[in-house]
């Protein structure tokens, strides 16, 4: 694995007694720099991130460490392509460490590159129309051929068509998953889909290994999705779903959100949405993919400043 089993157990195991968001783990961990030394007695400072270090560094139970220890270990034996990421890696996403609720790591089945930072989520209902499932194919295959990766969460739906056109295409594809790195796919008939994404892209997931599958991990993971695109497509969504929720994390996270018009021009909370600033109703697939490009190089422009990111 990238991180140290060591490093990577006493993270897993600080994840259990977290007094808070993980996110705040994540904020505490790049403060440090280097996650190593919560591993030694070494002096931590006193602000309010290094306190929540000093605080993991005392309480987690060292059998616990040991548990997780083990458990990468069989992990990297049985599924060696899985490799573990902490936020302060420099294999960590640009995009996804941009945000302000980025995961403090995630395992990775396969591949992240650096021009993955040029990304276009595209989402929607698991229900999805002819006319949905196609158009979201069509914008996949697009995006691909111009050097875009395509994220999406390998869903039923509109997210299976936007993997499946991405792959078509013979582009890169990242799949955010609901559970641990090391469970059957969900939904399982998807396993096929998840293997052909792990050779020529990734299956992300930011759970421990072991976690199920629940209601609400979909929402959570909605936030790691929206995280790692410049910009996130919805082709279809009712008011109250999770596709909603994945726009709802793409705003808060400074990405702008574009709405495929022709599905959702008429659906009345699509329309009072859309005049959120950051949302615009679109209709072209050349203007999904201008704003995709536009959108990469304005907020990654903005971070430039983190030292260990490669442009």
């Amino acid at each position: 694995m990238s991180a140290s089993s060591r490093i990577g157990a006493f993270l897993l195991a600080a994840t259990e007694i977290l007094p808070a968001d993980w996110r705040d783990l994540s904020d505490a961990l790049v403060r440090v720099g280097d996650p190593e030394i919560l591993l030694t007695a070494a002096p931590l400072g006193g602000d309010r991130d290094i306190d929540l270090l000093a605080y993991l560094r005392e309480g987690v139970d060292r059998s616990r460490i040991d548990r997780w220890r083990k458990q990468l270990d069989c992990l990297a034996s049985l599924r060696p392509q899985v490799s573990l990421i902490v936020v302060t890696d420099q294999n960590y996403p640009v995009n996804l460490h941009a945000c302000y609720d980025r995961p403090p790591f995630i395992f990775v089945d396969g591949d992240l590159f650096t021009a993955d930072r040029t990304a276009l989520a595209i989402v929607g209902s698991r229900h999805a129309t002819t006319p949905g499932l196609n158009t979201a194919t069509h914008v996949a295959e697009a995006a691909a051929d111009s050097g875009i990766t395509v994220v999406s969460g390998l869903a039923r739906g509109i997210d299976a068509a936007a993997h499946h056109g991405a792959l078509r295409a013979g582009g890169r594809t990242l799949a955010v998953i609901a559970g641990g790195i090391d469970q059957k796919i969900y939904p399982p008939e998807h396993a096929g889909l998840a293997a052909k994404i792990s050779s020529s892209g990734a299956v992300i997931s930011q759970f421990r290994p072991g976690s199920p599958v629940t209601k609400s991990s979909f929402l959570m993971r909605n936030a790691v999705i929206s995280g790692l695109a410049s910009c996130s497509l919805l082709i279809e969504a009712g008011e109250r779903s999770g596709t909603r929720t994945e726009a709802e994390h793409s705003l808060k996270q400074g990405r702008p959100v574009l709405m495929w018009e022709p599905c959702l021009g008429q659906e009345p909370w699509a329309v009072e949405f859309a005049a959120n600033p950051g949302v615009h109703m679109v209709s072209r697939v050349d203007d999904i993919l201008t704003i995709t490009k536009a959108a990469t190089h304005g907020y990654m422009s903005q971070n430039s400043q983190r030292p260990d990111a490669t442009f």
